[in-house]
């Protein structure tokens, strides 16, 4: 099995020449294997190995032999070792999650916090045959079928080539004892009965099963990979969301597999089909400010000709005087307003986040920044007035931005509306004193 395993890390180029490998052990049958071979091979593969074991809370007495054992075989062997532990009930409980997704989260949290290169855990190419198959019952798409990866970032599997057989077969040759878990016995989850009912009759029907499926995760990656190369280039950035358009000229599961990528970012762990069917559906709206709401407090919304997905948004900002002159902060909207005073205005190329209004006829001890109000009008070009909400649909503000843009006045009128610009009896005229306000955005 050691050459097998060492053939495998080099083809799969799991290890560079002097990485500290973090072999994740459980304790049980795969994990020591894993930690006793590669602290064996450690020389053929220019690595060194020490040993991480992560006590959940879930079986008391039991699960802390568990970590009494790793850490006397570690110590018996001289191998460096690190232990964890978390309440991981308390844990799921707080975050709404499911015990196994907690018990993940906590653990990688811990291995990955470790001081090394790589961390190794020990999934075989059984492990890879039940989680294809469970995939396959659950209706999972392209990229369930692929299987386990022997990399991700720096998380690698150098057993996933090797067979339980292959490994208790080792381990009694080795002299090497482990600790088997009560609860892989029981018929509790679908691995289990997949495990002790299913998988048994499939390998009695092909026996080659296991590398067959090995073979076909690897090929289906390399396709997986390249429909990813195809869709993300769908994905034309404007600013802080994507442009619709390109993904409207898309097929419908080209189309699909755009928004997966867009939605790994914000759910690395909980992209279900429902939400990128819920998105699919936003994209193709006729809704030009329609939003869905997603888990962990993710919002996608679509912002007329652009989609974007995020998180805690500020939904308003309080009413906030504003110092003349002077600077003055809005932490929600993450922006700073500056005013200055001059006497005699020069005409300058106005923005509508630089812009001059009149300073001799406006109060500026009362002069504020506010959300927009229910009959808020500003003076057009011409002499007539506009509501703001209806020159805001006109300008195609998304509506949820409608309720972000400051609106300056003095107690009495609508004077400027940041990012829209000003009213026109309130810009400044040249050689006449005005206040010149600059807004910008701060981290």
């Amino acid at each position: 099995m050691k050459a097998d395993v060492v053939a495998y890390c080099r083809a799969e180029q799991l290890f560079r020449a002097g990485d500290r490998v973090i072999c994740a052990v459980s304790g049980g049958a795969d994990s020591m294997a894993m930690l006793r071979c590669l602290y064996a091979c450690r020389e053929a593969l220019g690595i060194s190995v020490c040993a991480a074991h992560f006590n959940h809370g879930l079986r008391g007495a039991e699960a802390d032999e568990d970590e009494a054992f790793v850490r006397a075989f570690c110590e018996a062997h001289r191998i460096e070792f690190f232990a964890g532990r978390a309440d991981v009930a308390a844990f799921a409980k707080e975050k709404g999650m499911t015990l196994e997704e907690a018990a993940r989260e906590k653990r990688y949290e811990f291995l990955l916090s470790l001081p090394g290169d790589k961390v190794a855990t020990a999934h075989t190419a059984d492990d890879n045959a039940e989680t294809v198959l469970l995939h396959l019952l659950r209706g999972s798409g392209l990229r369930g079928l692929c299987g386990i990866p022997p990399q991700r970032g720096k998380i690698v599997r150098p057993m996933l080539a090797v067979s339980r057989e292959a490994i208790e077969q080792f381990l009694n040759d080795e002299g090497v004892s482990w600790r088997e878990d009560r609860t892989n016995a029981e018929d509790t989850c679908l691995r289990n009965r997949l495990r002790h009912r299913i998988m048994p009759l499939l390998y009695e029907e092909a026996p080659s099963l296991r590398t067959n499926l090995l073979r076909q995760s690897e090929l289906l990656r390399g396709e997986d990979a390249l429909l990813d190369k195809l869709a993300e280039s769908l994905l034309e950035r404007d600013g802080e969301g994507v442009l619709i358009a390109p993904l409207l000229t898309a097929d419908d599961a080209l189309q699909r597999r755009a928004l997966r990528l867009l939605l790994r970012d914000a759910l690395p762990q909980n992209v279900a089909q429902k939400h990128v069917a819920a998105l699919q559906a936003l994209v193709q709206s006729g809704d030009p400010s329609a939003q869905i709401s997603l888990p962990d407090g993710w919002t996608a919304r679509r912002r007329y000709g652009t989609l974007t997905v995020t998180k805690g948004e500020a939904s308003t900002f309080p009413a906030t005087a504003l110092k003349v002159p002077g600077v003055t902060r809005i932490p929600q909207l993450h922006i700073r307003v500056t005013c200055t005073v001059t006497e005699n205005f020069q005409k300058q190329g106005n923005t509508p986040f630089h812009f001059a209004v009149k300073y001799d006829m406006i109060a500026t001890d009362a002069l504020m920044l506010r959300p927009r109000q229910t009959g808020d009008c500003m003076q057009m070009d011409g002499g007539y007035t506009k509501t703001l909400k209806k020159l805001l649909i006109e300008q195609k503000i998304p509506r949820d931005r409608r309720e972000l843009l400051p609106v300056l006045t003095d107690g009495t009128r609508v004077i400027a509306v940041i990012g829209l610009g000003v009213s026109a009896d309130c810009r400044a005229e040249e050689g006449r004193p005005a206040l010149v306000i600059t807004t910008e955005t701060e981290a």
